[in-house]
Parts: structure tokens; sequence; C-alpha cells
């Protein structure tokens, strides 16, 4: 019979140090970096069989709107047993009503897709501080070309989402003001910049709030002391990131606030595997360097019951393969 608990104090550190230095194949882990990893992830769940880990998924969330599962993994000898299907199932519940994202291999594509999840056509990578980042070709497996558009990608779509639009302000005579801190924010400001940037006329300002707390690294930027730009991530400090709420004041677009507050988000986490999924707006932001456009990454939809002229902006249809994942 196999156990399930989300209770790391239930799990022997010495079998998780071993399981987990096999399965991540890095050098120098220690059994405290193995621990830190699972303490700084939102939600862990582990899989017992004699008392023994058989699997474990991990997830990174800020608890309010969006989660990343950083990690699933299941001993070989057990993967015949639907531990990985009851690991996932258990994180959809943990996290129901987000937008839950995960990258997977091509072998595992249809193991999320049974349970619910879409291909996403707007995932991107950060590869700023990935020294192989030079190379041509990016690994054929999960990155697309650089600059790779799919067919669909100028079709008509519903929906109102913000496009990029070039400011008409001297940026030579602008000073522009960059901040990491966040010992202090100004809420009402935040929640202001994140209607104007993404639309609406409403957002809950409680939400903003939870989210931006239970983030880890933020990067502000301001005009006269006027907050324009902000990016914030949630991270597991170690291996993975979450880039969420990228926004530029219209008014101050094309200035390359964005590009800033990114690298400078991106700059607190170096040595991270450091992931973005964007809106059908933000894609031509994103699809350059110093990002790589994920082949593999899936999104388990907050709003299952999208209808189709939305949802074909964010994801792909469902059983789509590449010609080289049939």
């Amino acid at each position: 019979m196999t156990e399930y608990t989300d209770n790391l104090q239930e799990i022997n550190i010495d079998d998780l140090y071993h399981f987990y230095k096999n399965v991540s194949k890095k050098n120098g882990l220690t059994r405290k970096n193995v621990k830190d990893i699972f303490c700084n992830s939102t939600y862990s769940v582990f899989a017992l069989k004699d008392s023994r880990i058989a699997g474990f998924l991990r997830a990174i969330s800020d608890d309010v709107e969006w989660t990343l599962i950083s990690e699933v993994s299941v001993q070989k000898e057990y993967r015949e047993l639907g531990i990985e299907d009851e690991l996932i199932k258990r994180t959809l519940k943990r996290f129901n009503g987000h937008e839950i994202f995960v990258v997977s291999d091509k072998a595992n594509l249809g193991l999320y897709e049974v349970l619910g999840f879409k291909r996403s056509k707007n995932a991107f990578t950060y590869e700023g501080y990935n020294a192989d980042y030079d190379l041509k070709q990016p690994k054929e497996e999960f990155y697309l070309p650089l600059g790779y558009e799919y067919d669909i990608e100028h079709l008509p779509f519903a929906g109102s989402f913000p496009v990029g639009k070039k400011s008409s302000i001297d940026i030579s005579k602008t000073e522009i003001v960059y901040d990491t801190k966040f010992d202090n924010p100004d809420f009402e400001a935040i929640n202001a910049l994140l209607i104007k940037a993404f639309g609406g006329s409403d957002r809950d300002i409680n939400a903003t709030k939870k989210a931006f707390n239970n983030s880890r690294h933020f990067a502000f930027a301001y005009i006269d002391k006027a907050l324009v730009g902000c990016a914030r991530a949630v991270s597991d400090k170690n291996n993975q990131a979450l880039i969420l709420n990228v926004a530029v004041d219209p008014e101050y677009q094309g200035l390359h606030i964005g590009q800033n507050v990114v690298d400078l988000l991106c700059s607190q986490m170096k040595g991270q595997n450091i992931f973005l999924n964007t809106h059908p707006g933000g894609v031509g932001f994103y699809n350059r360097k110093p990002y790589l456009r994920n082949k593999t990454a899936l999104l388990y939809p907050a709003h299952p019951d999208m209808p189709e002229e939305i949802a074909k902006g964010f994801v792909l249809s469902k059983g789509f393969r590449f010609d080289n994942e049939q």
C-alpha cells in the first residue's frame, strides 16, 4: 500500500537526501541543501512505500493565483503504480483555482493532458545568465528556436490583452530609478499599476498584498518617485523560480523598463531555472534574447471552461504534437 504525506516533518532526511541526490544528479549537494530546497517550497507531497520515499512532488506558489510544479520524481521500480498521477492530483486539489504550470518532458505530455493540463504556447525560460545561452540550437526537446512563431500566432482571438506601445517621452531627459527593496511596499500604488498595465477596472488589493507578501524577489521602477514598473518572483532559492506580474505603466512603455525590471529581478536568482508564462499580448516582448520559448510547458487553467476563442491565445489544441514528438 502506498501512503502519502505533505508533512516534511514525517520524512527521513537521510532517505530524502539520497533519493534527491540520485534524481537531481547535482554535485556538492548536502543534507542541508536538500532540506532547504523542500523547506523553501510552498508545497511538497511524498509517496511512501514501507516507510521509504517512493516519489515526491514539490511546488512553489504565491498561494493566491499562480503555482509552478517544480519537480516530480518517482523511484524507477514504482513508476507503474500511478504514484506520479496521484501526486499531481493532490497538488491540483491543494492549489484549486490557481493557474498551475509545469515543464514536462515529451514522454509525460500525455499524463498531464489526461489530468486536464493544456499545452502552453506562451511559456518562456529566462536564459540571460546561462553560460550556454549563445548556442545557436537550444536543447531541442525543451526549447523552440529563437524567435519561433506558431502558425496560429497572429490569428485573431477574443479577450482584451495589453500590447506594448511606444511612449513619446524623451528618455534622455527622464531619470528612471530601479530598486529591489520591499521593506515598506505601497500596495495602493502596486495595485493601481497592475490595473493600468493589465486592463480592467478593479483588482482586489488584498489579493495583491498576499501575492506580493508570498513572493521572494522583487524589482521596481520609479520616475519622479512614482511607481511605473514592477515584477516579482516566487522561488525556492535554489533551483526553480517563476516570474510574475511584469507590469509597466502604459504611458512609459517602450523605454526598456520592462526588460530592465526583469533583468534586475533575475539577477537575484542566478543559477536557478527561471520560468514565466505570459499573455498573448506579451509574446512579442519575450520572443527574443534573453528568453527561450518552452516547447513542453503545460498549463492547468484556473478557468477550465474558458471559451475556445479566448483559450486559443494561451494554449495549443488538445493533443498537439510537433513532428519529432509523434
